[in-house]
């Protein structure tokens, strides 16, 4: 159903993304790609569903070859990206109508179709909702059900769990397990929980630095590396290799591999194992903080094939999704919600973006006693003290042709209070009174 050999990508900046990939995904297979980040595995899943071109190689999706039958390869395919392709502001129902349209399906198809995801996914009774009350897992339910209105034979998702909590991450799994065994859906998807993974695929990919490096299924895997693994956290060792030496040489220990200051070591028996390694590590005069040791899992795979543990550090809470439309400077409702959810400025060490602080007095509604006492503080350099002058200038203009209205008596009486109220110099007076052309600033006669 899928099938890649030897796909190179790079980017303009000369990131070398994706290196001689080869890989075949069989129709009504799941396929879990994992990786750390920069791997390569959105570039690859952006290839395969033709938002990115690459520079050799040659990629088929659904029959279809990707680089000269894009339209059909679309048509075939469904997509679920990291950020959620659903518009908040319209309600369930019309997400999903909207993407029955721009696949050109018949109103009548698409109104059966919705009606029968809905059902599917348990959005029923949410369907009119705007999608802005949805929870995460709703949302994401809605976010594939939008990639499924056409029928695709085959659905990508990237890191589709991502930001969840565990009991909605559980519930998405079920779905897309159910999509797999009811419908024979073809299924990429990439990862970084290796429970997921280890849950769903039937085998799993695992891929650094634009390679593959091995792929199986996970228990074949996990079988590979046999017996137990013993983990020794040390305090800042400064003789890593003196130390793996030493302790590679307990006949009971079969590999070995450092991730930062923590050793993993694959041993026969981990219960035995364990006492004879903290002696070596004593006559050693090594600091031993921790000391762990479990069944070979996914993990053990991946830092073997990578040399460190896949990075799921990503917080599983939900964001707030009104922070993708307010920013630090927009305006609207969701601007305050947003601003009111951020913590004391008092409170926070945080330092302003000459960027951020532009934005902020930009929309920044100021009152007079704060716009005074702005001024008397401010330190201006000269570019924003011959802007603010061209301001100055800009009312005064704006205030003369309010004015220009004004009945004489008005203007007579402007030049009788003059003099009550400032003081002149003598040659001022003198100036003024020579003058035939006497003029106020707003534009009067005398």
């Amino acid at each position: 159903m899928i099938s890649i050999k030897n796909l190179n990508k790079t980017y303009a900046s000369g990131a070398l993304a994706v290196n001689q990939l080869s890989l075949n995904v069989s129709a009504g297979e799941i396929l879990a790609l994992l990786g750390p980040n920069g791997a390569g595995k959105s570039s690859t899943i952006r290839v395969l569903t033709t938002l990115s071109g690459f520079d050799e190689g040659e990629v088929t999706v659904a029959g279809f070859n990707v680089d000269s039958e894009q339209e059909k390869v679309r048509q075939s395919i469904g997509y679920v990206a990291q950020e959620t392709g659903v518009d908040y502001f319209l309600t369930g129902r019309e997400n999903l109508t909207l993407q029955g349209h721009l696949y050109r399906m018949t109103k009548k198809d698409i109104t059966s179709r919705i009606d029968e995801l809905a059902n599917y996914f348990e959005l029923t009774d949410v369907l009119d909702n705007l999608v802005s009350n949805y929870s995460g897992g709703m949302r994401r339910k809605l976010d594939i059900a939008t990639a499924l209105i056409h029928r695709p034979k085959t659905l990508f998702l990237d890191e589709p769990t991502l930001g969840l909590d565990t009991p909605s991450r559980q519930s998405l799994w079920q779905y897309i397990r159910k999509l797999n065994d009811e419908f024979s859906l073809t299924i990429l998807l990439t990862t970084h929980y290796l429970e997921e993974a280890d849950k769903l695929a039937n085998r799993v990919a695992i891929i650094h630095k634009g390679q593959i490096k091995i792929i199986d299924k996970p228990e074949k895997l996990k079988d590979e590396i046999r017996g137990d693994v013993v983990s020794l956290q040390f305090s800042k060792p400064e003789n890593k290799n003196q130390i793996a030496e030493a302790l590679g040489r307990n006949d009971f220990v079969k590999d070995q591999k450092w991730e930062q200051d923590k050793l993993h070591l694959y041993v026969s028996n981990g219960a035995t194992s364990i006492p004879r390694l903290i002696e070596s590590c004593s006559e050693l005069n090594c600091n031993v903080e921790n000391v762990s040791y479990s069944r070979p899992t996914l993990d053990d795979v991946f830092i073997q094939y990578t040399g460190s543990s896949i990075d799921a550090s990503e917080s599983d809470s939900e964001n707030k999704w009104w922070e993708k439309w307010a920013g630090k400077g927009g305006g609207g409702k969701w601007a305050q919600k947003w601003q009111e959810d951020q913590p004391d400025e008092s409170t926070t060490d945080s330092q302003w973006t000459t960027e951020e602080a532009e934005q902020w007095h930009k929309n920044k509604q100021w009152s007079k006693d704060e716009t005074a006492q702005w001024q008397d503080n401010k330190q201006w350099s000269k570019e924003e003290s011959a802007a603010w002058h061209e301001d100055q200038n800009q009312d005064q203009n704006e205030n003369q042709n309010q004015n220009t209205s004004n009945p004489p008596e008005q203007a007579n009486s402007k030049t009788n209070s003059w003099p009550e109220n400032n003081e002149w110099k003598e040659n001022s007076n003198q100036q003024w009174d020579n003058s035939d052309n006497k003029k106020w600033p707003d534009g009067s006669d005398k």
